[in-house]
Order: C-alpha cells, then sequence, then structure tokens
C-alpha cells in the first residue's frame, strides 16, 4: 500500500539511489509514474507493503518501506531492484554506482567518483557529502556527514 512519504514511519528502512546527473521534471514525473504504479501493488507472500518513495535535490531516488508491519524479502526484493534498474537504463542515471559521491558545497551537488575525490583540491575531509547508507527515515536529517566520518573518507588520504 503506498502512502505519502511525509506519513511513513520515521522507522521505515530505505534504500537511497543517486543519480549522478540531475533529474529534470520531466524524468522526475516519469520516474514517480513508474514508481508509484510499482508500489500500489508491491506486496511479499501477499501481503500488502506499506511503501512510499520520494525524490529528494533532484539527485536521490529514496524508497521507504515500513518493516514494523511487514518485510519483504526475496521475489518482492526482485521486483523493486528491476524497475530501479529499467529506470537508470532508461534515464541512464547510473544509480547502481556505489563508488559515485554526492558532494554538497555552495548548495549545488556534484557527482563525483570516490576515485577522482584526491584530485579534486576543492574536496577536503571537512567537505559535506550525502551519505546513502543510512538505512532509516530518521536517518535523513543527518545524512549530510563531513566526509571524515564517511566510507570515502579512504580516498581522500
Amino acid at each position: 500500500m503506498f502512502i505519502d512519504f511525509k506519513n511513513i514511519s520515521d522507522n521505515s528502512r530505505l534504500w537511497i539511489y543517486g543519480s549522478a546527473k540531475v533529474l529534470t521534471s520531466d524524468i522526475q514525473f516519469s520516474i514517480s509514474k513508474k514508481i508509484t504504479s510499482f508500489l500500489n501493488s508491491w506486496a511479499h507472500h501477499g501481503k500488502s507493503l506499506t511503501c512510499s518513495f520520494t525524490i529528494l535535490y533532484d539527485r536521490f531516488i529514496v524508497i521507504a518501506l515500513d518493516e514494523d508491519i511487514n518485510q519483504t524479502g526475496g521475489c518482492s526484493m526482485d521486483g523493486l531492484q528491476k524497475l530501479i534498474l529499467k529506470i537508470d537504463d532508461d534515464f541512464s542515471l547510473d544509480l547502481y554506482n556505489r563508488l559515485n559521491v554526492f558532494i554538497n558545497t555552495e548548495n549545488k551537488i556534484t557527482c563525483i567518483n570516490s576515485n577522482m575525490l584526491n584530485a579534486n583540491n576543492d574536496i577536503t575531509e571537512d567537505s559535506l557529502f550525502f551519505d546513502l547508507n543510512i538505512s532509516k527515515k530518521k536517518e535523513l536529517s543527518n545524512w549530510l556527514i563531513p566526509i571524515k566520518k564517511g566510507w570515502c573518507k579512504r580516498f581522500l588520504d
């Protein structure tokens, strides 16, 4: 059962997919239609899943699932991943490149491959990046962290 993102539990599990390019309003509209259609019928072992999604900062597709109501696994997760792969393929978004780092500088988000962090003199260990490894909705308030506190710190050394 799809519900509005602001109404889903703060303890909901998240999957975050970062786009290497800015998601235009046309692309967001198309993605929203596809994801909403899928989530309206998303189920696990015949039980409807309480879920939602949002697109944040024109870069991040965020899927949320309230696991306190029903959990997911197996085939239902395969269905979600197939949908995201299709969206990635349709719009060439590079959603599955987990080495991409999304840096926030001067209120602009830049996508940089982690292997290139050290080559960019404007990026320091205090530069802020979006930690896509968070797993709960309540963590969205703290997902912008300094590189020195994140997985990508080793690429600056």
